[in-house]
């Protein structure tokens, strides 16, 4: 949305130049029409153009920011988000 592209600009603009994005979708399980436990983790490509769009129009090194998909009900992308946060707080 055009208030989540002013919000990617305003954080752009304060990030220290070592800091890296990691764009996270939330509701992963949910995110899909008809998604069941053996259905997870899978967002339409129409949403994932949008998501591209707008990163490439926004972030300078938007090929280079990873997108996590995750899920508190099935725990999709649990380990991956725990391993960026452990590399942000160690740095």
């Amino acid at each position: 949305t055009e208030e989540d592209e002013l919000i990617m600009n305003q954080v752009n603009e304060s990030l220290p130049d070592y800091a890296r994005y990691v764009i996270v979708l939330t509701k992963a399980d949910k995110n899909v029409k008809g998604a069941t436990n053996n259905f997870t983790g899978k967002v339409t490509n129409q949403v994932m153009d949008k998501l591209r769009k707008s990163m490439s129009e926004n972030l300078s090194d938007a090929d280079n920011v990873p997108v996590v998909l995750t899920s508190a009900e099935s725990k999709l992308g649990r380990d991956e988000m725990w391993r960026y946060l452990c590399r942000a707080a160690t740095f």
